[in-house]
């Protein structure tokens, strides 16, 4: 039987290419790192709420091809979150893709006890710490997420040499105990084609106030970013939660700092990407205007 045992807090884990050739292409490999940080942001995101994760590729290797990531974590200057990090994330992300890989038409085993929950179809399985196994069905929740992890099977599919892609956790235990085949890469590509037309960016960033919304929705504040004012809704409620019990004070002219989230749209004639949305996702800090004394 093939065994996947997740353990709870792992920083540095294996995106393994199973390849009878030890390399694959440039674009494959490039497009699935960056739909994997994408997912390992998402996630972070949503279980670690105030801190930001940085997604660092260490190693290159053969055996079939391997690529060893590690995940650091900082603390944003954020005043609503007073939890420890989570280092759950390869979990998360290894418990989504291997619970949706080994599905068949025959219902799952499920064991739950106190500590573990234990996935078993066939002749596999998966054993996950039971809070694990309780953020990842809270992740999987997010299009970004499902869309992020598709963008890596897109890429491994682009390659024809590529026969199998594998989360593993240690990078010198050789070959993962399981493998995604090719043949189910289709269960987490998009189906759509990805719209080169617009993107969207995310920025850590300071804006200035200059009219506030009183209350909780979609309804744009406007600010002055980098000289230029824009409109934006504020989407962080921890944020309005903190407002509305008087625990910070807003008035025009105070700044935020704030991650920005910035859509663009791509001119079909220069091929150049211009600003046309802009959605605040999180409050890190209230900076008050400074007040001249009165001499």
């Amino acid at each position: 039987m093939a065994t996947l045992e997740v353990r709870r807090e792992v920083d540095r884990f294996v995106l393994y290419f199973d390849t009878p050739r030890q390399e694959i292409s440039a674009y494959a490999l490039a497009t699935a790192l960056v739909g994997l940080a994408d997912a390992v942001r998402e996630a972070n995101a949503i279980v670690n709420p105030g801190y930001l994760v940085e997604v660092v590729v260490e190693t290159l290797s053969d055996g079939s091809f391997k690529a060893t990531v590690r995940t650091i974590f900082t603390k944003a200057k954020n005043l609503f979150s007073h939890q420890a990090v989570q280092a759950v994330i390869w979990g998360i992300v290894a418990t989504h893709i291997y619970e949706k890989a080994i599905k068949t038409d025959v219902p799952p085993k499920i064991t739950v006890t106190e500590t573990l929950v234990t996935i078993e179809i066939g002749n596999e399985k998966i054993i996950v710490p039971k809070d694990v196994y309780e953020a990842k069905k809270q992740v999987e929740r997010s299009e970004r997420f499902k869309n992020a992890l598709g963008k890596v099977f897109d890429a491994a599919a682009s390659d024809p040499n590529i026969e199998g892609i594998a989360i593993a956790e240690d990078p010198g235990r050789g070959r993962p105990p399981l493998i995604v085949p090719r043949e189910k890469f289709a269960l987490f590509q998009t189906e759509q084609p990805v719209d080169e037309s617009t993107r969207e960016i995310i920025e850590i960033t300071h804006v200035e106030i200059s009219r506030a919304i009183l209350e909780r929705g979609k309804r744009r504040w406007e600010f002055f970013w980098r000289g230029v004012k824009i409109a934006a809704p504020i989407l962080d409620q921890r944020f309005f939660d903190r407002f509305f019990a008087h625990e910070i004070m807003i008035a025009p002219g105070d700044s935020l700092e704030v991650a920005l989230r910035i859509i663009q749209e791509k001119n079909p004639d220069s091929g150049i990407y211009v600003n046309v949305k802009y959605e605040i996702d999180e409050v890190y800090q209230h900076v008050p205007r400074l007040k001249q004394k009165t001499l």
